[in-house]
Formats: C-alpha cells, sequence, structure tokens
C-alpha cells in the first residue's frame, strides 16, 4: 500500500491535511520508519508522488499492517453482544495489573468470558476481577477472581503516580487514582507552607490509606523533616510500611546532600482520634491532612492540637458535604479552628467533584496560628 513518509513531528500535521481531503486510508495504522519518519496510509483518491501538494515528501511502498481490535468488546461473538446490547460494562477501573469490572446479573453468567476478552485486549492486565460492592469495618471492595492470565489471583500490585510506586489491594485497602490531581495541590500548598516557615515541614497523614500523598511529598528535596503516618486498617498500615520504607529510599538532600533522618518518623495503625492523646505527638506538626470525607470536619477538634502553636500551620482535608449546607460545613470548620485557639490567616473551601445529587466532594484550606 502507498504510504506517505513525513518526519516524525509533521505527523499531525499531514495526518490531518490528510483526512480533511479524504486521501487517507482507514484500512491501516500509522506506521513508525526506522529513519525517524513516520508512514501515513493513503487511498487511490490521494495524488501521485510528484503532485507539489506533498511539498517534497516522498511516497513508498508498505505492507499493509491493519487496524487490530480496539475494545475488548470485539473479542466477543456479535450476536452475543445484540442480545445484551445495554448490559455489557461500559467501563473499568485498573489498579497496577489487576482490571476491576462491575457485570450485571443478567450477563453474571459470561463473566469469565468477558474476563477473557479484557485480557485478549489489554496485555498488560494480569487479573480482571468482578467489583462486588464494599463490605466490613473499612469498607474495601469485595472481588471475585474471574480470569488470570498466569493463573495468581493475588490483588496486591503496584501503580505507578507522579513518579513514584505504591504498593496496593484494591480488596484490602482503598485507594483512589482520580484523587491524585488533589495530592499535586498538596505537594504545592507543602512548598508554599515551607517557603513561608524557611524551613522543612513536619507533615501527620492520620488517614493516609496506602500514602499516596506522602509519595508525592516525600521525594521533593527538603520538604519533609519528619512524619506521623498511620490508618486504622491493618491491611493499609502494612501497604504503608511498605510504601514509606520505598518513598524514602529516593528521598534526596537539597544540593545533591545526603538527606538528614526523619524527626519524628512514626507510622501508627490505631484511631486517628487517639494519637494528640500522647503527649509526644502534640505540638508536632506543620501541616496536617485530613482525608477520612464522611467524618474529617468532626475529627478536626480531636486533630488540630497535633499543630505546633505560635507559627503558620495548615490543615488540608476533604469532606463530603450536603449541596444545600455548604455554608453550615465551613462554619462547622472554622468554629473547630476558632474552638482550639486558632486564629485563620486564610481559608479556601471548594468543590472537588460531585458525588451524587444531594452531596459533593470539597477540599478544604485553612492556613491558621495556634495560641495556647
Amino acid at each position: 500500500m502507498r504510504h506517505l513518509s513525513v518526519p516524525s513531528a509533521q505527523t499531525q500535521h499531514w495526518l490531518e491535511f490528510c483526512r480533511t481531503h479524504q486521501w487517507n486510508s482507514k484500512v491501516a495504522g500509522i506506521t513508525r520508519l526506522a529513519n525517524g519518519h513516520n508512514a501515513i496510509p493513503l487511498n487511490d483518491l490521494a495524488p501521485f508522488a510528484d503532485d507539489q501538494v506533498w511539498e517534497g515528501n516522498t511516497h513508498i511502498e508498505l505492507e499493509i499492517q491493519p487496524k487490530g481490535p480496539t475494545h475488548w468488546l470485539e473479542h466477543i461473538d456479535e450476536e452475543l453482544i445484540k442480545a445484551h446490547q445495554e448490559e455489557w460494562p461500559r467501563s473499568y477501573e485498573i489498579q497496577g495489573d489487576v482490571l476491576i469490572v462491575k457485570i450485571e446479573d443478567t450477563i453474571w453468567q459470561y463473566g469469565e468470558m468477558i474476563a477473557d476478552a479484557m485480557l485478549t485486549q489489554l496485555p498488560g492486565i494480569r487479573l480482571v476481577c468482578a467489583d462486588l460492592g464494599v463490605h466490613g469495618e473499612f469498607r474495601v471492595r469485595k472481588l471475585h477472581p474471574l480470569a488470570s492470565r498466569d493463573g495468581s489471583l493475588e490483588t496486591r500490585t503496584r501503580v505507578r503516580e507522579h513518579g513514584s510506586l505504591l504498593w496496593v489491594d484494591p480488596s484490602a485497602a482503598y485507594f483512589s487514582s482520580r484523587l491524585s490531581n488533589e495530592r499535586i495541590e498538596t505537594l504545592a500548598t507543602a512548598k508554599r507552607l515551607r517557603e513561608r516557615l524557611g524551613r522543612g515541614l513536619v507533615i501527620a497523614d492520620p488517614y493516609a490509606g496506602v500514602g499516596p500523598s506522602m509519595g508525592v511529598l516525600i521525594p521533593e528535596p527538603g520538604l519533609i523533616t519528619g512524619y506521623l503516618v498511620g490508618d486504622l486498617n491493618p491491611h493499609a498500615a502494612e501497604l504503608l510500611s511498605l510504601n514509606m520504607e520505598y518513598f524514602s529510599s529516593r528521598r534526596k538532600g537539597e544540593s545533591d546532600t545526603p538527606p538528614e533522618q526523619f524527626q519524628p518518623a512514626e507510622l501508627h495503625c490505631k484511631d486517628a482520634l487517639e494519637w494528640a492523646d500522647e503527649g509526644s505527638n502534640r505540638n508536632q506538626c506543620d501541616l496536617i491532612l485530613v482525608n477520612l470525607p464522611h467524618h474529617s470536619i468532626d475529627h478536626l477538634t480531636a486533630l488540630l492540637p497535633l499543630l505546633k502553636s505560635n507559627q503558620t500551620s495548615v490543615v488540608r482535608g476533604w469532606a463530603i458535604v450536603e449541596r444545600a449546607q455548604i455554608d453550615t460545613s465551613e462554619q462547622a470548620i472554622l468554629q473547630a479552628i476558632s474552638s482550639a485557639g486558632g486564629k485563620v490567616e486564610h481559608f479556601t473551601f471548594h468543590e472537588v467533584k460531585g458525588f451524587s445529587t444531594t452531596k459533593i466532594y470539597m477540599c478544604f484550606e485553612a492556613w491558621i496560628n495556634l495560641y495556647p
């Protein structure tokens, strides 16, 4: 088949050019060439190679590279697809090499077939699991293995986020990649606070889960000098411990100097409401992350004593609130700070995403000064 050879950097321009004139072939895809060029397939309507329209770019003959399936449903019988047109899964979630999908009861009998089709279409997936909903004290997902590429049914896996690797286990501990942008915003806040204080920070993350926020913060040179992290879920705490060890191994000092040891360096597997009961934890932190959305606001009173007094400190948290009660929730946050002897320097309370028709997922950030 005739192809137009163009420099890689100009591929998008020439592809759009050919599409506009309806000269591109739809039976083959773009082929990468060894000389830093890409080959765009042409149909019989395209002008000959010596036409000035090609601006000196040459035509070459290549064996047709047919496009493969672009969706896992293409690996399932067409008649079966039509018979259950509205029931096939519309989406799925991938954590590492584990794919999680919800399957309607009406097509549950085809679960293994669906999983096999997904494994065929997605070579990076090792295990496909059906999501049976959340359960237990820590509201983790109950997963039913449907098909495995290598026979392994282990749901522990690793994901990459913002340059760090995280141990996760969707059947044992909560993790959401959808909040990755919030973690970048947390990094920006921490850097501003470091600039304000003129030194590294001690950070508390009492609802850390497997530790994705620390995966963004710790590698930043000179940002963190100590931490208090933990989770009440023992499975999450175990993964958090593995991840903190990995994050710390990637830590660098400023100006390529070896980093100092963290002080404090504590990982707790106990109720965060009890952390401040230990005198060694009080008045220790510059920044607290409060990520227990259904209870974050209620827990502030117990958590604020962890912050250092007589300086600028920050509380950054996330809360699910009623749309009709945003003002009431904001006042509850400010009241908790005031009751702890805090003066608010700056406060924001904004929507991150919708949660339901009546509730909304919010982020709050308060720059405060506590006076004992």
